[in-house]
């Protein structure tokens, strides 16, 4: 038995199939009743529960062998705090896996995560890593870099950016931060090598085969949609202001400034590091946009 936490999420939407494929049986945590009939998982078990109540926990982890831990916030909303659910709730997650005698706990790290506690959403990563690390539990880890495909949220991000002003695209900076986006689907072949038992007690960071600039990605995020629009770049120090407005007053910013403080640090890794650890070659970026032009024509 597999218990997926963050199972309505992106990066379950497209490995429940796989597992599932592959014989699994799963069990998936899900807030509520709406959040469960989001899941297309026929035959797969649903557990009520939240990661910030540890008591909601017990029954989901009952006759549990592998716990595959996805819950994270990349944006914060209410009580869903970054420290709340990346880091109590994975704390969490970890006391009812020791008390249920789980055997296997595989953490969705993410790149660029940080001691650093001015990087708020990474620093949460770095200590949720650190409770799983220290939790005396047979653990696996990936590190992915920024992660492409259909309901991927930092491309839906950079869509809205995109779509934020007509002919041009504004840019924070000089264009040069560093990313190495990697398929979700490549992630999800990492994760399945996880499940098999490989990397035991190792973390392993993960990005696609190219490194590319922001700069880079917008151009190849634009000809995937067949849009033409010219990139204007403005100092960060002028766009502050405006992303800090857009932050405070929009439900759903195209940037909040917790992103905004986190593209200072590059996201990136060694290129050749997914064939190295996991024996098979990531996808390029160009090679996964298609998608983008699908969803243009759709809309």
């Amino acid at each position: 038995m597999i218990l997926i936490t963050g199972a309505s999420g992106f990066v379950a939407s497209h490995l429940i199939p796989r597992l599932q494929k592959d014989g699994h049986k799963l069990r998936c945590l899900i807030t509520n009743e709406a959040e469960g009939a989001r899941i297309k998982a026929p035959g797969c078990e649903l557990a009520v529960g939240n990661v910030a109540d540890p008591d909601s926990l017990r029954a989901a982890m009952d006759g549990v062998d592998t716990v595959v831990h996805l819950v994270a916030v990349i944006r914060e909303s209410g009580r869903n705090t970054f420290h709340k659910v990346n880091v109590e709730g994975t704390q969490n997650v970890l006391n009812a896996a020791k008390s249920a005698g789980v055997k296997r706990f595989i953490h969705m790290g993410a790149l660029g995560a940080t001691p650093d506690p001015a990087y708020k959403y990474l620093h949460s990563k770095w200590l949720g890593m650190e409770a799983v690390r220290n939790s005396g539990l047979d653990f696996s880890m990936l590190q992915p870099s920024v992660m492409f495909g259909q309901g991927a949220g930092f491309i839906v991000s950079l869509l809205r950016s995109i779509r934020m002003v007509p002919f041009i695209v504004p840019i924070a900076g000089d264009g040069k931060t560093r990313l190495q986006p990697i398929w979700v689907g490549d992630v999800v072949t990492c994760v399945m090598k996880l499940v098999a038992g490989e990397k035991r007690g190792e973390t392993c960071q993960i990005g696609g085969p190219e490194i590319v600039t922001y700069d880079a990605l917008i151009d190849e995020i634009l000809r995937a949609m067949g849009v033409k629009k010219s990139k204007i770049h403005v100092p960060k120090w002028l766009m502050r202001p405006g992303v800090a407005v857009m932050d405070a007053i929009l439900r759903n910013p195209p940037v909040t400034m917790v992103e905004f403080k986190s593209m200072e640090i590059p996201n990136v890794t060694d290129p050749d590091a997914v064939e190295k650890d996991f024996g098979f070659k990531p996808l390029h970026l160009r090679d996964g946009l298609g998608y983008l032009a699908v969803n243009r024509r759709k809309s």
